[in-house]
Parts: structure tokens; C-alpha cells; sequence
């Protein structure tokens, strides 16, 4: 019985027994959270939509939502599951609901991940990416905006009074 809970204590800390997922399926973010402490760097999600589901563009980015989870969430996916899941960097167990919008299901994991200690600041860094990450369209409207505004030259001197 001592044997029995000692195989059970190991294979439980086992990374492979965490998430037992077919070469074929699985996606290795290239990516590690090397700021972080805990016994993992990098997360583990576990989906039932395949690699080619996860490839669509996010949003109206030029970025797949795998790429998405995997560069800037540092996520490893195992593909074509029966049930959703995702593992943090402490080990922990999240489910996740089995949706089937690649959109949808990639929102949802950035929402639990930016709830998380270190998914906080990684959601920030994604946030300000995303915001300088306009189409050629947008470029081209933006650039047009700020050249057709006429440009102040004169610079008025505002004094605030203090106490």
C-alpha cells in the first residue's frame, strides 16, 4: 500500500501525467514566463477544436488565436480533446466550457488567464500590443487624420495655482 501512494505521489507531479496528449495534436509555444517562480513556465490548454480551428485570426488581428494563447499567455495546446481545460503555471486545474467559436473559447481562456497573478501583467503587455496593432485600412485612415489636422504653432503657457 506504501508503494502504491509513493507511484501515485510521483506520477502526480509528473508533467507528462498532467496533460497525456498525442505528438500530432500538440502545440509547443516557443515562448517561456521566465519571471516566473512557480514549478511550471509555461501553461498547458487542453481543447476540443483543432489546430486549424485555432489558426483563424483574433478579432481583427493579424495574429491566429493560437498564436495569441502561445506568445503572449505562453500556452502549449493539445488539440481534438474531449473536454477543455487549462493548466497554470502552479499546476492547477481550470475547466473551461466546451464552446465551439475559436473566438469565443481564446477570450475566455485570455479572461481566466487575466485573472491569474502572472496573467495579469502578461494581459497588459498583450493589451498594449493589440493597441498599436492596426490594419493597413486604420494605418492609412490614422495617418491621413493627423496629416489633414493643421498643425498649432503657438504653445499657450497654462499656470496652476498651488496653495
Amino acid at each position: 500500500m506504501k508503494i502504491l501512494f509513493f507511484l501515485l505521489l510521483i506520477l502526480s507531479c509528473n508533467r507528462a501525467f498532467i496533460v497525456d496528449c498525442d505528438t500530432n495534436n500538440y502545440f509547443i509555444s516557443k515562448y517561456e514566463n521566465d519571471d516566473s517562480d512557480f514549478k511550471n513556465n509555461q501553461r498547458e490548454i487542453v481543447t476540443t477544436l483543432s489546430e486549424k480551428e485555432l489558426d483563424v485570426p483574433f478579432n481583427e488581428m493579424k495574429i491566429s488565436c493560437k498564436d495569441v494563447l502561445a506568445n503572449f499567455f505562453y500556452c502549449n495546446i493539445c488539440f481534438n480533446n474531449q473536454t477543455n481545460y487549462l493548466v497554470s503555471y502552479n499546476g492547477s486545474q481550470f475547466d473551461l466550457s466546451n464552446i465551439e467559436d475559436p473566438q469565443i473559447f481564446t477570450n475566455n481562456v485570455i479572461n481566466l488567464i487575466s485573472s491569474m497573478q502572472m496573467g495579469a501583467d502578461e494581459y497588459a503587455s498583450f493589451i498594449k500590443f493589440q493597441k498599436n496593432n492596426f490594419s493597413e485600412e486604420e494605418n492609412k485612415l490614422l495617418k491621413d487624420f493627423f496629416e489633414s489636422k493643421k498643425k498649432d504653432t503657438i504653445i499657450n503657457s497654462i499656470k496652476i495655482q498651488t496653495h
